[in-house]
């Protein structure tokens, strides 16, 4: 993180908070200002931070649930760790595919994709669902469409939500769901960068590191309770007309 400005480190850490949570993929967007912009590579040390600053977030927002302790026992925190389940073996079994570099035309391509897979959910779903309907089966069901995931471009979220959609969950429901599910996705991501901390060559800024962490924070947390209201109003059109835009703009430029 040592070479990137404090701007640099300001810009990227409000995408990474803006990102993280909605259906527009945060990979590729962290990706676009070193592809594009020829802005230096973010390094182990600010995925780190933006990582932990994210996972505060979203625990402190849903920490009514979360810091109970009869929550760790019941259904639907076994249905999160199910959801989870097939991305992590995937990870832990194919070797590489969380260091795999996606071109800027993959990312273009998975963005126009997954929009219109988001949009068919939307189209086809119930919308009658709500998250104490969950099971296995259907926990089992959305894991599996959060494993497109480690397509970048593709969207943590968007795949999660698309997944809850098409088994007839409500919008918001869904959008809950995969904020929720994104607890252990992004710890499972910050001990992934941990395990590489014995690789880091980076000079530690405290300054920079400082202002990282407090912008993702801040900035995530407030994009959480907004893209929630956003969902319960308008769905989900304004993520997918984002996104066929970005992927139309992205091949365009290349």
């Amino acid at each position: 993180m040592s070479d990137l400005s404090i701007f640099q480190t300001i810009v990227l850490s409000i995408i990474q908070a803006i990102t993280e949570f909605l259906p527009i993929s945060s990979s590729a967007h962290l990706l676009l200002p070193s592809k594009v912009l020829g802005w230096p590579d973010q390094g182990i040390l600010f995925d780190i931070t933006v990582h932990f600053a994210t996972l505060l977030a979203v625990l402190i927002y849903f920490r009514d649930e979360f810091l109970r302790i009869n929550f760790y026992l019941s259904r639907p925190f076994l249905y999160l760790a199910v959801s989870t389940l097939p991305i992590v073996l995937i990870v832990l079994l194919v070797d590489g595919v969380g260091d795999y570099r996606w071109s800027l035309t993959s990312i273009a391509y998975a963005n126009l994709f997954f929009a219109l897979l988001l949009l068919f959910s939307e189209r086809i779903s119930s919308n009658k669902l709500t998250n104490s309907n969950m099971s296995i089966k259907h926990a089992i069901v959305i894991g599996v469409f959060q494993t497109f995931s480690l397509i970048s471009g593709a969207s943590r979220s968007g795949t999660a939500i698309t997944g809850s959609l098409i088994l007839g969950y409500k919008k918001e429901e869904a959008a809950k769901y995969s904020l929720m599910l994104s607890i252990p996705t992004i710890l499972g991501a910050l001990l992934f960068s941990l395990k590489d901390m014995n690789t880091l060559t980076e000079d530690i800024h405290i300054l920079t590191t400082f202002i990282a962490f407090l912008t993702t924070f801040i900035v995530s947390y407030f994009s959480i309770s907004i893209f929630i209201n956003l969902v319960k109003q308008l769905g989900y059109m304004p993520f997918i007309l984002y996104r066929l835009i970005l992927g139309s703009v992205l091949l365009w430029l290349i």
